[in-house]
């Protein structure tokens, strides 16, 4: 089952990329300047672990880019769809390697084991 589940972030992760670059035509710089972005989030662990899960979570779910293709797509806003799309390559990636949400025990207990 895990391995079918990192099938499914991959394939995810190649829809999200096929969209960014061909469907958007956006901009390979940016797209490479930003897709680690989200996992500065991750400072929060150097206060602790709870604090570290919960800062890392709220970046790393899909309710964060749903919203941002919502509104991009309500105002027409192709900034919004984009910062969207980084996001969820970058979701998708991190899960197809097995780093889920992060339990607040320790940083190595996700969902994903």
């Amino acid at each position: 089952m895990k391995t079918l589940l990192k099938l499914e972030m991959l394939s995810l992760l190649v829809v999200s990329l096929f969209t960014y670059f061909s469907v958007f035509h956006f901009n390979l710089w940016l797209f490479l300047l930003l897709i680690l972005t989200p996992d500065l989030s991750m400072i929060g662990y150097l206060i602790n672990s709870k604090i570290g899960a919960y800062s890392y979570n709220s970046v790393h779910n899909l309710i964060l880019p749903s919203i941002l293709v919502v509104i991009g797509l309500m105002a027409s806003n192709d900034l919004f769809i984009m910062f969207a799309i980084i996001l969820y390559s970058h979701i998708f990636a991190d899960r197809s390697l097995g780093y889920g949400l992060k339990y607040t025990t320790s940083f190595k207990s996700t969902h994903l084991n």
